[in-house]
């Protein structure tokens, strides 16, 4: 999956009307710049605690080193950072020893501002904060967290190449970590973590056949109607791009029967598949999207996992558009098949439950050619606060987002119209 995301990132590209900043004043197709990095963060030892016959151990878990892969843009003319980190692998820098706690996290996203504007040649802070996943792996067990965690750092660059210096801060760095099936301890870990990468930036110039439109573009206001200049009534499309989905309701059962089990365990990642229909005089959007998330838990020779299958139908309609930055808000009805299934040490237990369940969907698109552009880079985020699932006359929540990270959409209409266009100039 990790491969999936690489590769999506730099097809994507391909396609972002990033613009290099330019004398002109704050202008539509100057909004933003896209970049990739490479780097590595730096994790500090610490202190942790494993069980050895019976006894509690104190040991100092081993610094790590992690190389990442980021995919981002600077937005709103050189103030804000948005971005994706991808870990790429993870290595200690002490000696190997099979008690050592793994201590990193998982893909991230997270937004950074920058006071002043970055420049070429000048040197620029930035403070942000990133929505990770954390995870805390032993030979015998692991705990997976959500967290939000602070960042700072600099930047200083020329041209197509730009240096990051920074530092990630956990607000909350303890863990309730069962050592046992009965026994848990907490571990602390490290509040900071330093990273540095290298950027390669650019842009993905305007066609010089397409001069004439890319003038008109930039005559938009900055804050306009996403529904602006629409000329036809409507244009299908299908999208797909990699998600995750978070559990942010405690679970009962997980409480009750395997406490050293995730209560909110975090799903693998997966694809979010949709086709449908966007009404551009309306600003709405009508799709159906297909999901098929898996959560898992395993620890001391006993595993857990819900496979969720999920057909949505949802609509929603676009609130604003800001230089190309159009959010919607909407609803859903998800019909959903779980398939529940639990390993111990002397029982095995499986279930089928098949349900409806409404829910909200929200996001945003990055749309600076308005209803004629025909690949569109959609983020979605679908919240089902109501679902839960009954095991054995215990409830298990099912309250979950799933976070879509960045979907492709392509409107094969569109691109028949800009070909003509270009054709044409």
């Amino acid at each position: 999956m990790r491969i999936f995301f690489t590769i999506t990132f730099i097809f994507l590209t391909k396609f972002i009307f990033a613009q290099e900043y330019i004398t002109e004043g704050k202008k539509r197709l100057n909004f933003a710049k896209t970049y990739f990095e490479l780097g590595s963060q730096y994790t500090p030892q610490f202190p942790a605690i494993k069980l050895t016959n019976n006894n509690l151990q104190a040991f100092n878990n081993s610094a790590a080193i992690t190389p990442y892969f980021n995919f981002g843009a600077l937005h709103f003319w050189g103030h804000a950072d948005f971005f994706i980190s991808i870990p790429l692998s993870q290595i200690s820098l002490g000696k190997k020893d099979s008690s050592n706690f793994v201590f990193n996290q998982s893909v991230a996203t997270g937004a950074r501002y920058l006071p002043w504007a970055y420049k070429d040649k000048k040197l620029r802070p930035y403070i942000g904060a990133n929505w990770v996943i954390v995870n805390l792996n032993s030979p015998q067990t692991s705990i997976t967290k959500s967290k939000i965690i602070l960042d700072g750092g600099l930047l200083l660059g020329n041209k197509n190449f730009i240096t990051r210096l920074g530092f990630n801060y956990y607000p909350r760095n303890s863990f309730n970590y069962p050592v046992s099936i009965s026994q848990f301890q907490n571990i602390n870990t490290p509040r900071f973590t330093g990273y540095f990468g290298i950027i390669y930036a650019f842009e993905t110039t305007k066609s010089k056949n397409m001069e004439k439109v890319n003038a008109e573009l930039n005559k938009t206001p900055l804050l306009s109607k996403p529904t602006e200049n629409a000329i036809k009534n409507g244009d299908f499309f299908v999208g797909i791009g990699p998600s995750v989905s978070f559990m942010l309701g405690n679970s009962d059962y997980n409480d009750a029967k395997f406490p050293y089990f995730n209560t909110r365990p975090i799903s693998n990642s997966f694809l979010d598949v949709s086709l449908g229909y966007q009404f551009n005089k309306l600003g709405l959007i009508t799709a159906l999207s297909y999901r098929n998330p898996q959560f898992k838990n395993e620890g001391f020779g006993h595993s857990q996992t819900i496979n969720k299958k999920s057909i949505t139908l949802e609509s929603y309609k676009f609130l604003m558009d800001y230089s190309g930055f159009t959010p919607y808000l909407g609803i859903n009805l998800a019909f959903n098949q779980f398939k529940y299934t639990e390993q111990t040490s002397n029982s095995n237990f499986s279930k089928s439950i098949n349900k409806v369940t409404p829910g909200f969907t929200f996001g945003w698109d990055i749309l600076p050619g308005k209803t004629e552009q025909w690949i569109v880079l959609r983020t979605n985020l679908r919240w089902f606060p109501f679902d839960k699932i009954n095991i054995e006359g215990i409830n298990y929540s099912q309250n979950q987002i799933e976070y879509n990270v960045i979907q492709a959409v392509f409107y094969p209409s569109r691109f028949k119209n800009a070909k003509n266009k270009k054709d044409k100039y």
